[in-house]
């Protein structure tokens, strides 16, 4: 898909949806934006339909699922193998993110999730299995995200904070 041209109305739909897309209605973002309810619906459909607009997944406290052991795992892929490599390990249980920067070394960060240690010790080992050079295991202790606030739509005034 090629890049969307976003406007006003469609930065401040994303900055909504990424701030509560659960309980915010297109009603009350129609509101916020100036648009009518309507409005909202057909551009969220526009924004999925073009790629911009991926996904909607909950945030899961795994600690409070019973996942006590958490980590964030870096390594080095062989650049040449990097696409069958990343297939490979989306399919691996208990790896719950995966993203790749472009450098030749430590090109790769993998988030892991288990109930029990030796869970997340099988999966460093698969990674291991399938060509990841695991250069360090970090256990996470704790993660603030918030919303990307950059799009210009002076919504981002409301109190945002790392959750």
């Amino acid at each position: 898909m090629g890049k969307r041209e976003l406007d006003s109305v469609d930065k401040g739909i994303l900055y909504l949806l990424q701030r509560d897309a659960r309980n915010h209605t297109t009603k009350e973002m129609g509101e916020r934006v100036g648009v009518a309810a309507s409005t909202v619906a057909s551009r969220i459909k526009k924004l999925e339909r073009s790629g911009v607009i991926v996904g909607y997944r909950p945030r899961i406290d795994y600690e409070r699922a019973g996942y006590d052991s958490h980590l964030i795992v870096v390594g080095t892929v062989p650049t040449e193998r990097r696409d069958s490599i990343i297939d490979e390990l989306a399919e691996v249980s208990g790896i719950v993110n995966i993203r790749t920067v472009l450098t030749d070394e430590e090109n790769v960060s993998i988030e892991i999730v288990g109930a029990t240690q030796s869970e997340v010790e099988e999966r460093v080992e698969a990674l291991n299995d399938r060509g990841v050079s695991v250069v360090r295991t970090d256990l996470l202790r704790e993660e603030h995200e918030r919303p990307f606030d950059h799009f210009g739509t002076g919504l981002a005034d409301d109190g945002d904070e790392f959750a």
